[in-house]
């Protein structure tokens, strides 16, 4: 077994990062001798890795990382969200006046 989950810790770092998500889980690569933090979508699904700590032991900067890296995750993601309903938006607004034109020169033949 290369890696095991760390259950629990003598500062209760583990606890802290499962009490902001209780589907995180922290385990121990040891032929890395990194912590890597993955996430459990559900009791059937396989773990989804997250990040990998740039630390060599469990304290604080774990879950300064942890957060820092959510919120830069989640500003990505809004941007993508941002950009792709702007294309559906210009798709629609070129389809409205697609469909004016027409209705238009249907008119005019008329």
């Amino acid at each position: 077994m290369e890696q095991f989950e760390i259950e629990s810790d003598v500062l209760g770092i583990i606890k802290r990062i499962k009490a902001w998500n209780k589907r995180y889980s922290v385990y121990y690569h040891k032929k890395k001798k990194k912590f890597i933090l993955y996430l459990t979508p559900s009791e059937l699904m396989p773990k989804t890795y997250c990040l990998t700590f740039p630390f060599d032991e469990i304290d604080e900067r774990m879950i300064t990382h942890m957060l820092k890296s959510e919120i830069q995750n989640r500003k990505i993601l809004l941007e993508e969200i941002d950009n792709e309903n702007a294309l559906l938006l210009k798709k629609e607004q070129k389809k409205i006046i697609n469909q004016m034109e027409n209705k238009l020169e249907s008119k005019r033949y008329n």
